[in-house]
């Protein structure tokens, strides 16, 4: 008798528990991709300028590297990093803008200054300012325009992306094995409450190269919220994963992104 009565009183536990998560689904019922799309704008992270501290973790050639580095922003502009591994003193320079990479290496006194190539070279990836902006903080990657988008609901996260969700689902675990048929594949897994993005999956499928990203731990800066531990799995010719955690960030300040290159330093290509 007392475990029927157990057995009942779960039952009816379980019951409550399933239709307390429909509720909560309850709102998109009905709505349409662009209603997503609507609360993944409203809700990305606003901002002109920001400065953060971040530690980074490199695994590449099984090899582990770890650096310290300050970060700026100005919004649509420039993206700025100094490395710094030890003591405070900087090892390399790194500035992004629109059209132009640069690069100081201060160990071995040389310098970079190209085009996207040298990024997409290095990580076998296919990436402009803006996509790289939006991956720093967590904001969407656009997808193109008047192309047909899924919708749908995978454990706990709503998905939204150019390929149908089951497909997306493998291709984010097996992302070699996934059929082509897209030149580009955006694949967004928002959270059901605030519509942040909690992974995504950017892929050049004819170029069997892919980034994967999850975001975790999201602070409250000034009212917005913006993820502090970062986690990408680059596909490259030397397959990659990068770790961002960002320790402190300050929105809206007057930012310098000084690059001054010296003259004893030797110019690199690539």
């Amino acid at each position: 008798m007392n475990r029927i009565i157990f057995t009942l009183f779960m039952s009816v536990l379980l019951f409550a528990c399933k239709n307390q998560e429909k509720a909560s689904r309850k709102p998109l019922e009905g709505k349409k991709t662009e209603y997503l799309l609507n609360q993944l704008r409203i809700n990305e992270f606003q901002f002109e300028t920001i400065s953060s501290k971040a530690e980074f973790t490199l695994f590449q050639n099984g090899k582990t590297t770890s650096f310290k580095a300050s970060i700026r922003m100005r919004k649509d502009s420039a993206i700025w990093i100094s490395i710094t591994p030890a003591l405070g003193i900087e090892m390399a320079r790194v500035l992004i803008t629109k059209d132009t990479v640069k690069v100081i290496n201060r160990l071995n006194k040389e310098y970079f200054i190209g085009d996207y190539n040298y990024i997409n070279k290095k990580f076998n990836v296919d990436l402009v300012f803006d996509d790289i902006q939006s991956v720093l903080l967590g904001n969407s990657i656009p997808f193109e325009e008047d192309e047909k988008l899924r919708f749908g609901i995978d454990n706990e996260m709503y998905y939204l992306g150019n390929m149908k969700k089951r497909k997306a689902n493998k291709a984010d675990e097996k992302p070699e094995k996934i059929e082509r048929k897209k030149d580009e594949v955006v694949s967004l897994w928002l959270d059901e409450e605030n519509f942040k993005i909690k992974k995504f999956f950017l892929s050049d499928l004819s170029a069997d190269r892919f980034i994967r990203g999850n975001y975790s731990d999201y602070m409250e800066v000034e009212d917005q919220l913006v993820p502090k531990i970062l986690a990408f799995d680059i596909q490259s010719k030397e397959p990659t994963q990068l770790n961002i955690v960002y320790s402190r960030l300050l929105l809206n300040k007057s930012l310098t992104f000084s690059f001054k290159i010296s003259s004893k330093y030797v110019q690199v290509y690539y």
